[in-house]
């Protein structure tokens, strides 16, 4: 019987394009692969995919809905869609902490006005503490200047700022949290409403500010690393993207050993099977500072076309081998919710 690969994607098409016709030259009829198109959903339908490769839920979160129903029906997603609607950067600075990787000194902030949030008063929080101006100051003592606020869940750089001051601090946390660019400009009160339902779900980390001498991003497709030499864009410039460059020597042969070790330990950890993970080297030490990218760059015209053929060519062989060997599958083998939900992360066993 044919396999049938399942792709949803967004605003991209090298890529997918570029997979779907590799998975067909690679499958030789056994295998084949489509971009899918999701309607409406109804309980009990047969599952159509034998995989489906998500790319596009994070930021059209019905997708997700299906997704989880296709996985309880039979269907093997990546990323799985369980983990992805549990995770956070948050929660994955914890455990990478826990793994024995250095991370940056990271703070979560409770919601900047938080009794300003729709159905939301002081009765409601009973149970969070009222940050007063020694508390802050705790926290800026803690991160130090510069540093970074981030939301804790996103991607994209959306809302993600560099912070010189206390002053500056409190001027990006009260607006950005509500989301200051005008969604109903013509209806004042419908636009706050908005801003502040929206709010709720907007979480920000305050992080230190690694002054780094190096940056690796690292591809990580199934127990496979490769890493980019990465010159991040200067965004106050208006720059938007960043480049790659495939340069091993850059690093050298010991760091570039620990770089990739520490990207395999964590993205095992943590069940992930297709991901991007960010490195800065400061003084000879990485940092771990992103590694929450379950839909990888590979459109050549940002990462370029070896790292974009790396991707086509490595993503295809697993996605392949998934529906043709289901002991090729990586979720099975992580049992990641046993792990996080016994503290046992630190000490899981390497396969």
């Amino acid at each position: 019987m044919v396999k049938k690969i399942g792709i949803i994607a967004g605003r991209e098409y090298n890529f997918p394009n570029a997979l779907i016709e590799a998975i067909h030259h690679k499958g030789k009829g056994e295998v084949v692969a489509e971009m899918i198109t999701m309607g409406a959903g109804y309980l009990g339908e047969l599952p159509a995919y034998d995989l489906i490769y998500d790319r596009i839920s994070h930021d059209y979160p019905y997708y997700r809905y299906l997704l989880k129903a296709a996985v309880a029906s039979g269907t093997y997603v990546i990323p799985n869609p369980m983990l992805w609607s549990a995770d956070d950067k948050y929660l994955g600075f914890t455990l990478a902490a826990d793994l024995g990787l250095t991370v940056p000194k990271t703070c979560l902030l409770p919601i900047a006005g938080s009794t300003l949030l729709y159905d939301i008063t002081a009765e409601s929080l009973r149970n969070l503490k009222y940050l007063d101006h020694s508390d802050w100051q705790v926290i800026f003592d803690y991160i130090g200047f510069p540093c970074w606020l981030k939301p804790a869940y996103g991607g994209g750089w959306l809302a993600v700022s560099k912070v010189h001051s206390p002053d500056e601090f409190f001027h990006l946390y009260n607006n950005e949290i509500f989301h200051t660019k005008p969604m109903y400009p013509e209806d004042a009160y419908q636009d706050r409403a908005v801003r502040n339902w929206l709010s709720r779900t907007l979480i920000f980390m305050l992080q230190e500010d690694i002054a780094f001498q190096q940056f690796a991003r690292c591809f990580y497709i199934a127990g496979d690393v490769t890493t980019a030499r990465f010159e991040p864009p200067d965004r106050v410039a208006g720059e938007r993207l960043g480049s790659y460059s495939y340069d091993p020597d850059f690093f050298g042969p010991e760091l570039l050993v620990r770089i990739e070790e520490y990207v395999r330990k964590l993205n095992q950890a943590m069940g992930y099977e297709i991901n991007t993970t960010e490195l800065l080297v400061k003084d000879g030490i990485p940092y771990a500072i992103d590694f929450l990218n379950f839909a990888c760059d590979f459109d050549p015209n940002s990462v370029g076309t070896h790292f974009a053929d790396m991707g086509v060519d490595k993503v295809s062989d697993y996605l392949i081998s998934c529906v043709t060997d289901e002991n090729a599958r990586l979720q099975p083998k992580d049992n990641v919710w046993h792990n996080l939900i016994s503290g046992s992360c630190k000490n899981r066993p390497r396969y």
